[in-house]
């Protein structure tokens, strides 16, 4: 019941946002990200793929004047809460009730809500390469985690042992929930089961879920906390 409360909680509280779709355009290591974005109120759950000058919100997601009540919600995977909303207002830039410099930190993930025009927001940064290049950390115990990958790639999540895959540490009991834009409903859940991979009602795919670039998901273990750490490397 709590974790569906919390789900819940985010998709109804901001009255929804729409698909987003990702273009990456990338110079060495260097390269930005465009996730286009509907507007009506309608929600969606988003994530830094990029790592920038610093980690603020107005570094992360520089909006343009006109864009007044774009807002962000975080939560808070420690408290298992929600964290105060941020608000765009021309003149002023990103607002929070509580917090003077909110930060985005790539792997985060974050619900955003454009009640404007359609826009098109765009992630500026370098590539995380090298070893443990995501280094998100995930909580333990069924609490529950936003996050996403800190390298701009789009494939299935997976597990550490399947090439191909964003090499997320799947272990017994975990479970994925991703929010369809589309229908601003949440899709069948996926649950790893070790020798079978992950499992959906309407997937058939061991290997989970297509998690594209600079979408955020959430995750909830069963087990230990834990970091998704990968060795990445542009080619």
């Amino acid at each position: 019941m709590r974790t569906k409360t919390l789900l819940l909680t985010a998709a109804l509280s901001a009255a929804g946002l729409a698909s987003s779709m990702a273009q990456v355009y990338s110079v060495n290591a260097v390269g930005y990200v465009n996730v286009s974005i509907p507007g009506a109120n309608r929600l969606a759950i988003l994530n830094n793929p990029l790592k920038g000058t610093n980690d603020s919100i107005a570094t992360v997601l520089p909006l343009p004047d006109g864009s007044d009540g774009v807002t962000v919600y975080r939560f808070d995977a420690s408290t298992q809460n929600y964290r105060d909303a941020i608000t765009f207002v021309t003149g002023i830039g990103w607002l929070s009730s509580s917090d003077p410099d909110p930060q985005l930190a790539p792997g985060e993930g974050f619900w955003i809500q454009n009640p404007n025009a359609a826009m098109t927001l765009t992630f500026v940064g370098e590539v995380n390469q090298g070893a443990a290049s995501n280094g998100v950390n995930i909580q333990g115990g069924n609490n529950l985690s936003l996050i996403g990958s800190k390298v701009p790639q789009s494939a299935r999540l997976g597990d550490a042992a399947t090439p191909g895959t964003l090499n997320f540490p799947a272990a017994d009991g975990d479970t994925v929930y991703q929010f369809d834009v589309a229908t601003q409903n949440y899709k069948d859940a996926y649950s790893y089961i070790t020798g079978l991979g992950w499992l959906s009602a309407s997937d058939p795919d061991p290997n989970g879920p297509q998690v594209d670039v600079a979408t955020g998901f959430w995750t909830q273990s069963s087990g230990p906390a834990k970091a998704w750490n990968r060795n990445f490397s542009v080619n």
